[in-house]
């Protein structure tokens, strides 16, 4: 189904019905604690609980509108691959652009390597009488860029690159003192290796942890 984009009515409801099993049969009984702001045992902390939401994690599966949109046919740029680092308090989710095929034969556009990531910051909490849900607020963005495999040393020509030349030069941060809501989610199902989560408007999220080895964020 390509991570839900081409997914069908029947589909969606096949989806719905493997992760309602899965849910019952989490093996981790407090999955929100890394993100716990206090603990009802004060010998317990976050990073002591394991399996844990913390580390980096790649979408493979979702019905959000807001996500299996990004893929439009028309699209100027080519959507990469979807995930999130979670490094409490703060979750980024992060959205891999590269640069599409049509694209290649025009100047300035970069390499096959080239790619842009957003990352929209946000920071997340919990508690024990709140677990599994976890409450998050808007905090930030950057967007950064890499250029694949082009070795160039002179500024101008990295600007000449494409965008995604451009901000590796010149990342993008923006994050302030204010904190505005971003809605919540529930972690529905948490092991060592895969994470389901359900957000307040009833959508569902499937993601992989990733492997040290293969880290793209």
């Amino acid at each position: 189904t390509r991570r839900g984009f081409s997914a069908s009515r029947k589909d969606r409801d096949e989806a719905k019905s493997i992760i309602n099993k899965l849910s019952k049969l989490s093996p981790t009984r407090e999955p929100a604690a890394a993100y716990y702001t206090i603990f009802s045992d004060a010998n317990v902390r976050s990073q002591d609980i394991v399996p844990s939401l913390a580390g980096k994690w790649t979408l493979i599966y979702t019905d959000a509108p807001d996500i299996t949109s990004l893929d439009a046919p028309l699209s100027i740029q080519k959507l990469g691959r979807i995930g999130q680092e979670c490094n409490p308090p703060l979750i980024k989710n992060v959205i891999e652009y590269r640069r599409p095929n049509w694209a290649s034969a025009f100047p300035f556009s970069g390499d096959e390597g080239s790619r842009i990531l957003q990352k929209v910051i946000t920071e997340g909490s919990s508690t024990p009488a709140e677990n599994p849900t976890v409450d998050l607020k808007l905090v930030g963005l950057e967007i950064s860029g890499t250029n694949g495999g082009i070795d160039e040393t002179n500024p101008l020509m990295k600007l000449l690159n494409g965008p995604a030349a451009l901000l590796e030069q010149n990342p993008i941060k923006l994050q302030g003192p204010m904190k505005g809501p971003f809605g919540k989610f529930d972690v529905l199902y948490l092991d060592d290796e895969m994470r389901i989560t359900k957000t307040y408007q009833g959508f569902y999220a499937v993601n992989v942890r990733q492997e040290k080895e293969n880290e793209w964020l």
